[in-house]
């Protein structure tokens, strides 16, 4: 039977704790040639509702558990101009509902096991993707966490990072005072920490140990200026940081050097599509990787005053371990609507 998996169910089984080793454990078989994934890659097209529509994929698998993860979205995407910066906005069909559908498959016998929404896992695969990468990276005695950003990325951040850090301070900045506000005592209250809005990216990075960028922006919202000794820097997309800053830290480290991929209806268009999306991203680099740093850890922070940037770049194994573990959650719990397996299959070979 094929498991219907939905958010509201997927937020329920979900234990963060469980979801940061499911991550780590996911790198560390990518360290040892038991865990592999595909670039990310987008076919992109023109549409008459914004500037383009974009399917995007990303696949990965894993040998224990034995399971393979295929996550694909749908979107129509608009860049808006927010008075100072760009921002990606999106949606499916029509403004507010978006689409993202995970495949869970067991690679022992390539049975679909699940069909899953990508909303929650998506957002807590990245966030437990960083607190990974500020367990291994960041000083131990960071307890200072600036957030450029207050929206659903940003609350994934502060609670995962909270699980590997003492975190004894929460600062936000977002454009909208109302929406830092509203991430302020909402993450106060969930942590137990004391949260502090900022009127200004700024306010933000000075005096923190980790800072965080979980934006939309296709512009950069941390500038070099602001790098201090033993700082970590941490984001979620590449165009949120500029080239000053990668020039400027120590070190430099990334999920994977794998590249972001994408074809386009329309050839002359792809360097627009690449320039609105941060063209960094569609280049391949040969930074340490996360699966080196957790398996070697000589590769990563050599000392206290050093400071790191880490690029938290997609991988397909995200969704294998994460979605996994919701999957396996879920079963146990009894959780989810079954539908019948022979709907997926066929007696013609393909």
């Amino acid at each position: 039977m094929v498991v219907l998996i939905d958010n509201e169910i997927a937020k329920k089984v979900l234990d963060r704790r469980e979801t940061i080793d499911s991550i780590e454990t996911a790198f560390r078989q990518l360290g040892g040639g038991n865990a592999t994934f595909l670039s990310r890659t987008d076919i992109v097209s023109p549409t008459t509702m914004g500037d383009y529509f974009a399917w995007g994929s990303m696949v990965g698998a894993t040998i224990n558990p034995p399971r393979l993860a295929l996550r694909f979205k749908s979107d129509v995407i608009k860049y808006v101009d927010k008075g100072g910066y760009f921002a990606e906005e999106k949606f499916n069909e029509s403004p507010g509902k978006f689409m993202g559908v995970i495949l869970l498959f067991d690679t022992r016998n390539g049975e679909l096991l699940s069909i899953m929404n990508d909303g929650v896992i998506q957002h807590e695969r990245v966030g437990a993707t960083a607190a990974v990468a500020c367990k291994h990276l960041s000083n131990e005695d960071s307890n200072i966490l600036g957030i450029i950003g207050s929206g659903g990325m940003a609350q994934s951040y502060a609670m995962n990072i909270s699980e590997v850090r003492e975190i004894e301070e929460i600062k936000v900045y977002s454009p909208t005072e109302k929406n830092r506000k509203i991430f302020a005592e909402k993450m106060s209250d969930e942590l137990n920490i004391e949260v502090n809005t900022m009127e200004s990216p700024e306010g933000v990075a000075r005096g923190s140990d980790i800072v965080a960028t979980c934006t939309a922006s296709q512009t950069p919202v941390f500038s070099q200026e602001w790098i201090e000794p033993g700082m970590t820097i941490i984001d979620v997309r590449s165009t949120e940081i500029d080239n000053g800053t990668i020039e400027n830290v120590d070190r430099v480290f990334s999920t994977t050097n794998k590249n972001h991929k994408a074809e386009i209806i329309g050839g002359g268009k792809i360097d627009k599509y690449q320039s609105k999306r941060g063209k960094r991203g569609f280049v391949e680099t040969g930074y340490p990787t996360l699966s080196e740093i957790i398996c070697e850890k000589e590769i990563g922070r050599k000392g206290k005053n050093e400071s790191v940037y880490y690029h938290n770049r997609s991988a397909g194994i995200q969704f294998a371990a994460v979605g996994g573990l919701v999957y396996e959650r879920a079963k146990e719990q009894e959780l989810g609507e079954e539908i019948p397996s022979k709907w997926f299959q066929q007696s013609i070979r393909n």
